[in-house]
């Protein structure tokens, strides 16, 4: 029995979460569909039953009752019949007289109604849910009723408790198999979201134990890349400036701008690996913004594209001065890179109620649909010679400081990236 267990429990366990999951997801609504027919099948027959129930009962009495006639011309016997479930019997005769009557008051008189006569030219069954007037519905049910000098109709009125028991039955039945069909739906939400949960909570731990490595490996690089680079970027810059103009002196910018560029690299690797929270402090967005279209200046002048600034100078954001100028640095960068000649960036913000919204806008092609999704993961670019970590150290950034960064479609056609900032109260404190 062990080995065939074994056999069959094996290859379930190995499968991927992902299968089991669509696996457990059908077979929960094959089992729902399963159960669902079969509770609306038993509540839509329980009518049928139910009426079946009554029709049987009349049919019983009316036969016991036409027995007892036949023996007893006087009709006084049929007196007997009156029992809990019948509201009341009465003969009537085809000229319209009540032969019969379980309220013995009504004997002889005339019936108001001729539903009775097409009983009595048919000689079919009849019935009916009539309302008495004391409120109550009951069932009527109508037949020939054979005397010996006459054929008249039996009138005989039956309480419904019987098929209200049934489908009281069945209304429990079917609010039962429903119930336990959304406890059972409710308990595999609660079963999956924690499920989820934990590879969620897997999957961050993991995120932690990969970074914790990079920034092992950022210690290393910056105790064994950056000196060394530090002497190469130096000895390129001194070379540029003692050579002559000409290819040997284009080498030597060369080294320099590899150089620093391998330099901004180490310093990416170096804050999106830091483990210590950032201090919290005020600083003015709109002096931070200034500061880096000045930087920028030149290169956006070489690419023919040109900065629009709106900032409000009075915007005040709870976050690292440092922290903002490499966000900002970073996005308008991007922007820069991806717009084309005679294109604008564009820098703008607000206040919005407790939060510094800016927002970096460009005329570039935009986001594409693969990308979108992993914008800010880390080594993740569509650039030929990005290291894919400007964006993610943004989002660190922003993250530390309680804040949010997000991307999406400018008017344009372009890229627009917002990012919202706890705002500064007069104190220091967030608004």
């Amino acid at each position: 029995m062990e080995p065939f267990l074994k056999k069959v429990v094996e290859p379930i366990t190995h499968m991927p979460r992902r299968r089991i999951s669509i696996l457990v997801l059908i077979l929960a609504v094959s089992l729902t569909a399963g159960l669902s027919w079969f509770a609306v099948r038993n509540y839509s027959a329980a009518a049928p039953i139910a009426n079946d129930s009554l029709r049987g009962l009349a049919l019983t009495i009316a036969s016991a009752m036409e027995g007892v006639a036949g023996r007893d011309p006087s009709l006084k016997s049929l007196a007997s019949f009156q029992t809990s479930e019948v509201a009341y019997a009465m003969l009537i005769s085809s000229t319209g007289t009540i032969r019969f009557h379980s309220n013995s008051d009504l004997i002889g008189n005339d019936v108001k109604d001729s539903r009775y006569r097409d009983v009595l030219t048919s000689g079919t069954l009849g019935e009916e849910r009539i309302r008495l007037g004391t409120g109550e519905q009951v069932y009527e049910f109508q037949a020939p009723f054979h005397l010996p000098a006459e054929t008249c109709v039996l009138r005989l009125a039956l309480h419904t408790w019987r098929y209200e028991a049934v489908m009281r039955r069945a209304r429990f039945g079917i609010t039962l198999i429903f119930s336990l069909l959304v406890l059972g739906w409710g308990l595999g939400g609660a079963v999956f979201w924690l499920l989820r949960r934990q590879e969620l909570q897997e999957k961050q731990l993991m995120r932690e134990h990969e970074l914790a490595r990079l920034g092992e490996v950022g210690a290393v690089l910056a105790h064994e890349v950056r000196n060394p680079l530090a002497g190469i970027k130096g000895y390129g810059q001194l070379l540029e400036e003692r050579l002559p103009d000409g290819s040997e002196r284009g080498f030597a910018r060369l080294i320099v701008a590899e150089s620093t560029r391998m330099e901004a690299l180490v310093n990416d690797i170096l804050l999106y690996t830091r483990s210590e929270p950032m201090p919290l402090s005020e600083c003015l967005v709109a002096e931070i913004a200034a500061s880096v279209l000045e930087l920028l200046a030149p290169a956006a002048e070489a690419a023919g594209v040109h900065f629009v600034c709106t900032l409000p100078p009075d915007l005040i954001a709870l976050c690292p001065e440092e922290g903002v100028r490499r966000v900002l640095l970073n996005l308008v960068s991007n922007a820069l890179q991806a717009s084309p000649r005679d294109g604008a960036v564009t820098v703008s913000g607000a206040r919005e109620q407790g939060w510094v919204t800016v927002r970096v806008e460009d005329d570039g092609p935009g986001i594409s649909a693969d990308m979108r999704p992993l914008l800010f993961e880390p080594f993740r670019t569509s650039k030929a010679r990005g290291a894919g970590l400007g964006l993610a150290v943004c989002k660190k950034i922003v993250t530390a400081c309680d804040g949010e960064i997000w991307a999406a479609d400018a008017a344009g056609g372009g890229a627009l990236f917002t990012v919202r900032l706890p705002r500064a109260g007069k104190d220091g404190s967030i608004c």
